[in-house]
């Protein structure tokens, strides 16, 4: 009797894997068993190839080892769990999902891949509505029934225009509204700030005592402003800190309260810390400080405002009250906002009347008055994104009809065994449903990945943002219910269509893919890809022409050789004499560094997204609607006698601005063409006057139109007025130069230290990139659509090839049948060639249908781009014909070298 030899390394290493994995009843009844079949697997390895075989082995066993392990400690969980009763429906889900996933096992390339396109449909959505969640839907981080809060502002009855509020109208409304349970008020402001050292910029809110409390916000540390006594917490010189700017400045000092924080050059006292993650109203900008509300004149050098009536810089919010609406709300704000401008008398209820109603809007991440086009212009990328995913799920539904026909022959016996095609189609479901689960959490995976690298993506705006775009619970919830909601409809026509067949013919057929009978549902799955493909191509390609033509477009002055930077002393403590010397001997210094043709200051930079407007009174003109001499509403800016040079901007007729046009001279003005022509017909512009902040100003020179705040915006009246009979402590500087930026750059950064040490660090960049945020809608959206285009592109692709490569594979031994009774090659060929060109031309004369219905919508992000142009959808089109054809010839090929004799023995 020979006896076994010691247990080797191998066996003793699967033995401990054994014990460690499996729940004790298993192996109880199945170890030893377990262990034997892995001996002898072992020995024949050994026996065949060695150590490489028994690597391979191994490579084999512990995939199979974990995953049966998991699946035997559930159900051990299960079973150990009696107070949970199933019925009989969810035992019958339950075995359907565990019959699922060992056909995944079994097929693991087939449903890889399937999982991978669902993954790259869900993904796409996954990662846009995460932008538009962090934008628009996400609640005000930290504040308690946020859905209760709503933005309060002042429009004209017909709803045009929005204006901020007084403090006189906020204590007007305060005061009385029933509604609104308690209404706040802020200011955002920029401000300097300094622990010790050197200052840094950040940006503030000035708010009401309430502020916090309506908010329903509670204090990491410390306490908040309490009272309503907004005047007199105006007196203190407290702040409240972010908790971001806690950690970063402060280290996250425990002992922070009580301390200094200088800001704007004052000393504050430390009274809070905001907790995590708030960050004001719009989470979307990053907050760094909450003082009093009257301490915002003091900040800015100036007495208080908060008893002037046309002082209307402040955004109101409120809660409502238990029972009460955005409707009631309203109804009834409106009525107190047309008492209060009756009451009001004097120069506001002059300036005010048209504002005589109440918006209230659910706060939203960014102002009421821009979330409008912020989720139109969301939503259009979402339905793009929307599309990426139905042709990815047309992909799959395709490749489970395939695998329907595949599985002909195993369904047909399962149906004579007894089992109802109700049975089978749920089963077939249950498959989709999984598939479909999958790969929308493999979708939130690409998501946590992509929106990871949008983040690192610096945008052209100066405002400080912080944006967490990251994908959380919502983003997740929805991602599941689109996933399963697609997988469910994309999911019945394989299911219903692979449990109807004739038992006895499947049966009878020789092979599981046998026949010919085309399949209409599977040819219209294909068209609606190619037609899906192409709807999503030509937005993509609208929106890069659209970009080529917002960058060929004459803004009116030139761009390039010109550094910028913004220059905010009154933030940083100056007073408005020390401010002018200190911007004129900066920009006396930069006039004379090498290569720098021209210095400048301006208030607004043109083409920023934004503008500054005047009323203005001009004899015998009117504004529309209007009476002749009543005030019209007209866009300006303030400049220096060096601006049109540095922008060279040429001068029409008169003069530009002297270093003479100072506070003590006559107030002059440089106005443009249309402002010329429109309001002075007759040609006698130069020379004339117009009344302005009740002063007569001239006309000293006509310049050139130029585009101001948009690129595609109509010609415009425009007037520039001297900096320095208007000025303003918060400028641009503008250095025009014939060598490299970095230079002139590097020579601000040195001047800004030598005249004070203490100021923060500017953004210094050129004004090709400060302008560039006019474009960024359509650089977003031509980068978005471009990707999310040539992913619709590539799964249509392979969409078309692998379903004429599956046709053609079950069609090969007809195919050697005609080789065999004389039929060529070139002939199978066209003929495969040409069943694929008759879907990709269904397919792309249902995509331009499509196109010229939907592509309207584009029409306000197009820089007045035809949404019909006929050169986007030919090159489109070509695009997409010459990558379908592509995908058509690789089968077309394969069919023309099939061998009749193998085939036929074979088949």
């Amino acid at each position: 009797m020979s006896r076994r030899p010691p247990p080797s390394w191998s066996e003793r290493c699967y033995d401990a894997l054994v014990h460690l994995l499996y729940p004790p009843h298993f192996r109880d009844r199945y170890g030893d068993e377990i262990r034997d079949l892995f001996r002898d697997r072992l020995l024949n390895a050994r026996q065949q190839g060695g150590r490489l075989a028994e690597a391979h082995l191994w490579a084999r066993t512990i995939p199979d080892l974990v995953a049966t392990a998991l699946s035997e400690r559930t159900i051990a969980l299960v079973r150990r769990t009696p107070p949970v009763r199933t019925d009989p429906m969810t035992r019958l889900l339950f075995n359907d999902a565990r019959f699922a996933l060992r056909a995944f096992r079994k097929h693991p390339f087939f449903f890889g891949t399937a999982i991978l396109v669902v993954a790259l449909g869900t993904g796409a959505v996954s990662t846009i509505f995460s932008v538009a969640n962090a934008i628009v839907l996400r609640p005000i981080p930290g504040a308690r029934d946020a859905a209760a809060i709503v933005e309060v502002g002042r429009t004209k009855p017909e709803g045009g225009g929005t204006l901020s509020a007084s403090y006189p109208y906020y204590r007007h409304i305060a005061e009385r509204t029933e509604s609104l349970n308690g209404l706040a008020a802020w200011g955002m402001m920029p401000l300097t700030l300094n622990t010790g050292g050197q200052g840094v910029q950040g940006l503030g809110n000035a708010v009401s005592g309430n502020y916090f409390s309506v908010l329903g916000v509670r204090p990491a540390l410390g306490a908040f402003f309490s009272g309503r006594d907004d005047v007199a917490l105006g007196t203190e010189a407290v702040a409240v800190i972010s908790y971001a700017l806690w950690q970063r400045q402060l280290a996250g000092d425990s002992a922070v309260i009580g301390r200094t924080l200088r800001i704007n050059g004052r000393p504050f006292t430390i009274l809070g810390v905001a907790p995590p993650r708030f960050s004001g109203v719009y989470p979307a900008l990053r907050t760094d400080v909450w003082t009093p509300l009257d301490v915002r004149a003091q900040l800015h050098g100036q007495p208080s405002n908060l008893g002037d009536p046309g002082a209307a810089w402040m955004q109101l919010f409120g809660r409502l009250a238990p029972g009460s609406t955005s409707t009631n709300a309203q109804r009834e704000l409106s009525a107190l906002t047309a008492q209060y401008v009756t009451s009001a008398g004097g120069a506001e209820a002059r300036a005010l009347n048209s504002y005589a109603s109440a918006r209230v809007d659910p706060v939203a991440g960014v102002p009421a008055e821009a979330s409008g086009a912020i989720a139109g212009f969301l939503g259009v990328l979402l339905a793009i994104a929307a599309l990426v995913l139905l042709i990815a799920s047309v992909n799959v539904a395709s490749m489970l009809l395939a695998r329907a026909v595949v599985r002909r022959r195993e369904i047909a016996m399962r149906l004579a065994l007894g089992a109802t095609r109700r049975r089978l189609v749920r089963q077939l479901l249950v498959e989709s449903l999984l598939l479909f689960g999958f790969g929308g959490a493999a979708g939130t995976l690409l998501a946590v990945w992509s929106t990871r690298l949008l983040q690192r993506i610096e945008l052209p705006i100066d405002l400080p943002l912080e944006l967490d775009v990251s994908p959380d619970l919502r983003v997740l919830a929805v991602t599941l219910v689109v996933a399963l909601a697609t997988g469910l409809l994309f999911g019945l026509a394989p299911a219903f269509q692979g449990s109807r067949l004739d038992v006895q013919s499947t049966l009878r057929s020789d092979s599981a893919g046998a026949g010919r009978r085309r399949s209409r549902l599977r040819d219209g799955l294909i068209v609606g890809q190619i037609a899906m493909s192409l709807l999503l191509l030509s937005s993509a390609g609208l929106f890069v022409r659209a970009l080529g033509r917002g960058r060929a477009t004459d803004p009116g002055f030139a761009v390039d050789g010109v550094v910028t930077t913004t220059l905010d002393l009154e933030s940083a403590g100056y007073a408005d004499g020390r401010a002018r010397i200190a911007v004129r001997t900066l920009t006396d210094r930069m006039a004379q560094f090498p290569g720098v043709q021209a210095v400048a200051t301006m208030r607004v930079l043109p083409l920023s997204m934004s503008s500054e407007g005047r009323d203005v009174n001009i004899a015998g003109q009117a504004p529309p609607g209007g009476r002749a001499g009543d005030a019209i509403s007209v866009s300006m800016t303030e400049v220096d006698e060096g601006f049109f040079n540095a922008l060279r901007i040429p001068l029409v007729s008169g003069r530009g601005f002297a270093r003479t046009d100072d506070a003590n001279a006559p107030r002059v003005a440089v106005v443009n063409e249309t402002f010329a022509t429109r309001y002075f017909p007759a040609g006698d512009a130069l020379g004339a006057t117009f009344a302005s902040d009740s002063q007569q100003v001239t006309i000293v020179g006509i310049a050139r139109n130029a585009k101001y705040a948009k690129l595609d915006e109509a010609p415009t009246p425009f007037f520039y007025l001297p900096a320095a009979q208007q000025w303003r402590s918060v400028t641009n500087i503008l250095v025009r130069t014939s060598g490299a930026p970095e230079a002139v750059t590097a020579a601000l950064l040195r001047e800004l230290a030598t005249l004070d040490p203490s100021l923060p660090v500017p953004r210094i960049t050129t004004l090709r990139q400060a302008t560039a945020v006019v474009l960024l809608p359509q650089r977003v959206a031509a980068a978005v659509t471009g990707a999310l285009g040539l992913t619709g592109l590539l799964l249509a692709a392979v969409g078309l090839y692998g379903i004429l490569s599956f046709s053609t594979a079950r069609r090969t031994r007809e195919i050697g049948v005609r080789l065999a009774l004389g039929a060529s090659r070139q002939a199978i060929a066209q003929m495969v060639l040409g069943e694929g060109f008759r879907l990709v031309t269904v397919g792309i004369g249902a995509g331009l249908v499509l196109a010229v219905i939907t592509t309207r919508a584009l029409r306000p992000f197009l820089f007045g781009l035809n949404p019909l142009d006929p050169t986007t959808f030919a090159a489109m089109s070509s695009v997409l014909l010459s990558v379908a054809l592509l995908a058509t010839w690789l089968p077309a090929r394969r069919a023309s070298r099939v061998e009749p004799m193998q085939s036929m023995r074979e088949y």
